[in-house]
């Protein structure tokens, strides 16, 4: 654990975590109680996400988490999780959009070969529904409960959003097409809501690992890969963890592929002569839409 992990004070603050009976998810509920904090542990395989609520209870013998079965492309569904959740802790402080799954085909595979005698077909957008509007319904159900509850008279803030995002999200790759635009789209969604809400008593990151071993990877993907190049779970919830609590830290993309964690910045190409007339731009429409005066 990092020096700056390790330092993140957290005891009874609680957490909202989609994508938790499995991977980064379940990882990341078992730090969480582990430091003091109750997790509603949301995810769509129900049993699963039980069996593990019930073990951290178990585990410390006092009621720190509860599975709330939940499709996170349903904003409904997450929004009734909350409200379970609410009324077991009382609050949220830190709400993770984390649930994903891998590239699902979108459309055949291109074979001009073969074409004449298969229909045109309507493409399968699950992985941006799962990746991309699922993490979106939880940004959207965080910001308007931290509008809505007081700071945390703890650390002063009123919330922290944090995405699970992918190096993809910078480096797309040919053989996952709507996964890299799903975490691109990860990506500068976390740097725009980080700019509006960093006067607003909010905090916004988003962290993107590259391959890892987790259930949405399959172990023959897993084979072709050195021990040393793979990410490590425990990796990944450390830098979850290091913008928690009284951390500042707004607008990072944090990254990680092996051992290895960097920011990737955004990118600067041109940066001096776009941002100028983007700034007139953004100004006037955030206006327009009544996001300031």
């Amino acid at each position: 654990m990092s020096d700056t992990a390790s330092q993140v004070v957290i005891e009874g603050d609680v957490a909202f975590v989609t994508g938790a009976a499995s991977g980064f998810g379940l990882a990341l509920s078992n730090e969480l109680v582990s430091r003091g904090v109750c997790v509603i542990m949301v995810d769509i395989v129900e049993d699963s996400c039980k069996k593990a609520a019930d073990e951290l209870n178990a585990k410390t013998g006092k009621n720190v988490a509860i599975a709330v079965k939940a499709d996170s492309t349903v904003f409904e569904e997450q929004l009734a999780a909350y409200e379970l959740g609410k009324e077991v802790f009382g609050r949220v402080d830190y709400f993770f959009a984390n649930a994903g799954i891998v590239e699902r085909p979108w459309i055949p595979p291109f074979s001009p070969s073969t074409s004449s005698t298969r229909p045109i077909t309507k493409p399968n957008l699950r992985t941006l529904d799962v990746d991309l509007n699922g993490q979106l319904n939880t940004a959207a159900l965080a910001f308007q409960v931290f509008e809505r509850q007081e700071p945390n008279p703890r650390n002063g803030f009123r919330g922290k959003l944090v995405f699970t995002a992918s190096v993809v999200g910078y480096y797309a790759v040919k053989s996952a097409p709507l996964y890299s635009t799903a975490k691109a789209g990860i990506v500068h969604f976390m740097r725009s809501a980080a700019q509006y809400y960093e006067d607003k008593g909010i905090t916004v990151n988003a962290i993107s690992p590259n391959i890892t071993v987790t259930a949405i990877t399959s172990q023959e993907i897993l084979s072709l890969f050195n021990q040393e190049d793979l990410c490590s779970i425990d990796l990944v919830v450390e830098q979850m963890i290091s913008v928690l609590g009284s951390c500042k830290d707004n607008g990072r993309a944090i990254s990680i592929t092996g051992k290895t964690v960097w920011d990737n910045p955004p990118d600067t190409l041109m940066r001096d002569q776009v941002l100028p007339v983007l700034s007139v731009g953004d100004d006037a429409i955030g206006k327009a839409l009544g996001l300031w005066q």
